[in-house]
């Protein structure tokens, strides 16, 4: 804004300034500098208030960022939730005493399926991945266009927000 003023005090001088000489090169260039700049506020202002919202007063986030893991019900009621905002690196499996697990399922009423460090999920390059950690029961993946995809051991998957990943037959839902 204020190279916009500037800029508008600059043609205003020479548009007014005494003599038969007035530099409409530099007023033009002026002007459009003025323009551009004015164009470019208009813009990020407007990208800034459809892109991003504040979750918890932490700061501005994508829309699109995830930042809740909820456990689901076979019904699809929330059971539990664990905060994943800031977050670079969370286990998810059964905390048994000897372990640390970020999420714990050994409450839950598939829990015999559930490895005691079966997944992780990371955080690298602004989204989330999980990786399968287990050789038992494996994890499945299901997208919002309701597919349904096996993971393969070690190999990272990335999520997005409202996918479901399976743990067995337990379901945590991103976001």
């Amino acid at each position: 804004m204020i190279i916009v003023i500037l800029c508008l005090a600059s043609i205003m001088l020479m548009c007014y300034r005494p003599g038969p000489q007035k530099s409409w090169l530099w007023i033009l260039i002026l002007t459009i500098i003025g323009l551009v700049h004015i164009y470019l506020g208009l813009r990020t202002q407007k990208d800034s208030e459809h892109t991003r919202h504040t979750v918890d007063g932490k700061g501005c986030l994508p829309r699109s960022a995830c930042t809740e893991l909820i456990l689901l019900s076979e019904e699809g009621s929330h059971l539990a939730s664990w905060n994943i905002y800031g977050k670079n690196g969370i286990v998810i499996g059964r905390d048994v005493g000897e372990n640390q697990v970020t999420v714990d399922l050994n409450e839950t009423a598939y829990a015999g399926m559930i490895d005691v460090e079966h997944a992780i999920l990371n955080f690298a390059g602004n989204n989330w991945y999980v990786e399968d950690i287990s050789t038992g029961n494996g994890i499945s993946i299901q997208k919002q266009d309701g597919r349904k995809y096996k993971l393969s051991y070690g190999k990272p998957c990335k999520v997005e927000r409202f996918d479901i990943i399976f743990i067995g037959l337990t379901r945590l839902q991103i976001l």
